[in-house]
């Protein structure tokens, strides 16, 4: 292993890459680009405000109290209609989706139950739209709320006392579950089209065919390529991250497992990339492959949304991506600050990285197809 000629190759690649104008907008303002367009369009989403309208008849004092009760809701907004106005007339009129109406006589009955008649009761109509998702989230709230009440005029008292503790040290907002997400995917874009895309290039240029009659070796030119990915790799994040901290005031934890999945995830997509590289023989078919592959990653492993929230069989299907590894090891390290849930999901991607790797460097010779 000669250091010049690894230096020499090292210096090739950064210059091509420097004067590739399209390469330096997708390796590093492209993820900036949707990291702020994602920042900006989901950074409320946790502060998501539901309105429900209620008309209360009855005008009484505890007949105030239930609408301050549900006024006092995290993230529910009540607003009253007059009881001598047509209340769906005037949730349409709003553009509303949700009305309770608490009927004249709720007061009264509320005492009967309590004194002389155990077996009183009251409707509540609701007026709600199906179509519209977030009516199913106030029907679970106003029910909630209903159900406390029913218990507390039965006078019953809970045994079992539910007391919640989150498993997270701090509350994390969308762009700082974004950012690991937006650091896998450029990690993957940039390493597969990177290896895919440069050796086809050097093919067509007849560049491998030179590279051949040269002294330097197939280990040299491979570990130099290795070099400016990583390199790569490690500005695009400090961008990211710069970005996030400055622009979104991000809060997360720096720790080793950071580097180690970014070098993992390097080694495994450009061992991919070299696979790949060995099936296509032009520099447009390396395009469509390229495509073919990064972009069933990039939505289906969880990089811009929560596996989660996909159907079933998707998720089956992310859990066999080995972008989905890397965005779960950095999102354990970089949000949770979970060494070991980073460390298992690292587990997996080390092994896909050696396995790919190794393949792509046995397949990866100077002969010109």
């Amino acid at each position: 292993m000669n250091a010049r000629r690894l230096w020499s190759c090292l210096k090739m690649q950064l210059r091509t890459f420097y004067r590739e104008k399209s390469s330096l907008f997708f390796t590093f303002f492209f993820p900036v680009l949707l990291m702020c367009l994602f920042g900006l369009i989901f950074q409320n989403a946790g502060d998501t405000k539901y309105t429900i309208y209620v008309q209360d008849q009855d005008d009484t004092a505890l007949s105030h109290n239930l609408t301050d009760v549900l006024g006092h809701i995290k993230n529910i907004e009540v607003k009253h209609i007059n009881k001598t106005k047509d209340a769906e007339k005037e949730l349409k009129s709003q553009d509303g989706n949700f009305l309770v109406i608490i009927p004249k006589g709720y007061q009264d009955t509320i005492i009967a139950k309590k004194t002389t008649d155990p077996n009183a009761t009251v409707n509540l109509t609701v007026k709600y739209d199906p179509g519209d998702s977030s009516s199913g989230i106030k029907l679970s709230i106003v029910s909630s709320v209903l159900q406390a009440v029913n218990k507390g005029l039965v006078g019953a008292k809970d045994t079992i006392l539910l007391q919640p503790s989150s498993i997270i040290t701090h509350k994390f907002s969308y762009i700082e579950f974004f950012i690991p997400g937006i650091i896998g995917m450029t990690v993957m874009t940039s390493a597969v089209f990177g290896s895919i895309m440069d050796d086809n290039e050097y093919k067509q240029k007849g560049i491998i065919r030179k590279l051949s009659t040269t002294p330097i070796t197939r280990s040299e030119w491979i570990l130099s390529n290795m070099i400016y990915q990583v390199l790569l790799a490690f500005m695009s994040t400090f961008l990211i991250l710069a970005v996030g901290y400055i622009g979104f005031k991000a809060q997360l934890f720096m720790n080793i497992w950071l580097p180690i999945v970014i070098i993992l995830g390097v080694f495994g997509f450009v061992g991919l990339g070299m696979l790949v590289t060995r099936l296509v023989k032009d520099a447009q078919a390396a395009a469509a492959v390229s495509n073919v592959i990064t972009f069933p990653m990039m939505f289906l492993s969880g990089s811009f949304f929560p596996v989660d929230s996909m159907p079933g069989f998707l998720q089956v299907v992310a859990k066999v991506l080995p972008l989905y590894y890397a965005n779960e090891s950095l999102r354990a390290a970089m949000i949770l600050d979970d060494w070991v849930g980073a460390a298992t999901k690292a587990v997996v991607l080390a092994v896909f990285a050696v396995i790919v790797f190794i393949a792509g460097v046995l397949g990866t010779t100077w002969k010109q197809d």
